[in-house]
Protein backbone atom coordinates (compact mmCIF):
# COMPACT_ATOMS: atom_id res chain seq x y z
CA UNK A 1 0.00 0.00 0.00
CA UNK A 2 1.48 3.65 -1.53
CA UNK A 3 1.28 6.65 0.55
CA UNK A 4 -2.20 8.95 0.13
CA UNK A 5 -2.30 11.43 -3.08
CA UNK A 6 -1.70 14.20 -0.71
CA UNK A 7 0.84 12.65 1.57
CA UNK A 8 2.65 11.86 -2.09
CA UNK A 9 2.30 15.14 -3.03
CA UNK A 10 3.50 16.71 0.08
CA UNK A 11 6.75 14.48 0.14
CA UNK A 12 7.76 15.33 -3.75
CA UNK A 13 7.50 19.05 -2.36
CA UNK A 14 9.87 18.69 0.20
CA UNK A 15 12.30 16.33 -1.57
CA UNK A 16 12.06 18.89 -4.72
CA UNK A 17 12.88 22.08 -2.43
CA UNK A 18 16.02 19.96 -0.96
CA UNK A 19 17.25 19.23 -4.61
CA UNK A 20 16.64 22.56 -6.04
CA UNK A 21 18.41 24.26 -3.23
CA UNK A 22 21.33 21.56 -3.70
CA UNK A 23 24.47 23.16 -5.97
CA UNK A 24 24.88 20.06 -7.62
CA UNK A 25 27.83 20.89 -10.10
CA UNK A 26 29.89 20.96 -6.46
CA UNK A 27 27.92 17.79 -5.77
CA UNK A 28 27.99 15.52 -8.55
CA UNK A 29 30.65 16.54 -10.40
CA UNK A 30 30.49 16.00 -14.05
CA UNK A 31 31.72 11.94 -13.22
CA UNK A 32 28.68 11.53 -11.20
CA UNK A 33 24.90 11.27 -12.24
CA UNK A 34 22.74 13.85 -9.48
CA UNK A 35 20.10 11.71 -9.76
CA UNK A 36 21.84 8.43 -8.40
CA UNK A 37 24.05 10.77 -5.80
CA UNK A 38 20.64 12.25 -4.81
CA UNK A 39 18.67 8.83 -4.37
CA UNK A 40 21.23 7.28 -2.31
CA UNK A 41 21.18 10.24 -0.59
CA UNK A 42 17.71 10.08 0.09
CA UNK A 43 17.61 6.22 0.72
CA UNK A 44 20.23 7.15 3.87
CA UNK A 45 18.13 9.85 5.43
CA UNK A 46 14.84 7.31 5.14
CA UNK A 47 16.66 5.59 8.10
CA UNK A 48 16.12 8.25 10.50
CA UNK A 49 13.22 8.50 13.05
CA UNK A 50 11.38 11.19 12.24
CA UNK A 51 10.88 13.85 9.27
CA UNK A 52 12.55 16.20 10.97
CA UNK A 53 15.80 14.24 11.79
CA UNK A 54 14.86 13.05 8.06
CA UNK A 55 15.26 16.64 6.51
CA UNK A 56 18.31 17.50 8.78
CA UNK A 57 20.53 14.25 7.42
CA UNK A 58 19.26 14.66 3.79
CA UNK A 59 20.30 18.20 4.08
CA UNK A 60 23.64 18.22 5.66
CA UNK A 61 24.44 15.16 3.46
CA UNK A 62 24.10 17.50 0.43
CA UNK A 63 26.01 20.18 2.17
CA UNK A 64 23.09 22.64 3.00
CA UNK A 65 22.79 24.61 6.03
CA UNK A 66 19.04 25.39 5.55
CA UNK A 67 15.62 25.37 3.27
CA UNK A 68 13.12 27.20 3.02
CA UNK A 69 9.64 24.77 3.26
CA UNK A 70 6.24 25.30 4.23
CA UNK A 71 6.17 24.04 8.47
CA UNK A 72 2.64 22.47 7.77
CA UNK A 73 3.97 20.11 5.03
CA UNK A 74 6.62 18.89 8.04
CA UNK A 75 3.68 18.63 10.69
CA UNK A 76 1.50 16.54 7.50
CA UNK A 77 4.35 14.70 6.54
CA UNK A 78 5.02 13.49 10.24
CA UNK A 79 1.65 12.82 10.60
CA UNK A 80 2.14 9.72 8.39
CA UNK A 81 6.17 9.61 9.41
CA UNK A 82 6.51 5.81 9.49
CA UNK A 83 4.73 5.53 6.21
CA UNK A 84 6.74 8.25 4.63
CA UNK A 85 10.06 7.01 6.02
CA UNK A 86 9.11 3.33 4.78
CA UNK A 87 8.78 4.46 1.50
CA UNK A 88 11.71 6.56 0.92
CA UNK A 89 13.47 3.25 1.91
CA UNK A 90 11.53 0.85 0.01
CA UNK A 91 10.52 2.79 -3.14
CA UNK A 92 13.76 5.41 -2.77
CA UNK A 93 13.98 5.84 -6.92
CA UNK A 94 10.33 6.45 -7.08
CA UNK A 95 10.57 8.93 -5.15
CA UNK A 96 13.62 10.79 -6.48
CA UNK A 97 12.17 10.63 -9.99
CA UNK A 98 8.56 12.18 -8.94
CA UNK A 99 10.69 15.31 -7.03
CA UNK A 100 13.15 15.89 -9.71
CA UNK A 101 10.82 15.33 -12.85
CA UNK A 102 10.07 18.64 -15.18
CA UNK A 103 13.18 19.84 -14.82
CA UNK A 104 16.84 20.69 -14.20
Amino acid sequence: MGLSEECESDLKKLLRTVYDAADWKKIAGKQRSRYDVYAHKIKAAGHQQSINTFMEKLCHSLGLQSIQVDTALVRRLEGERDAVLKAVRKETIYYMLLATEGGD
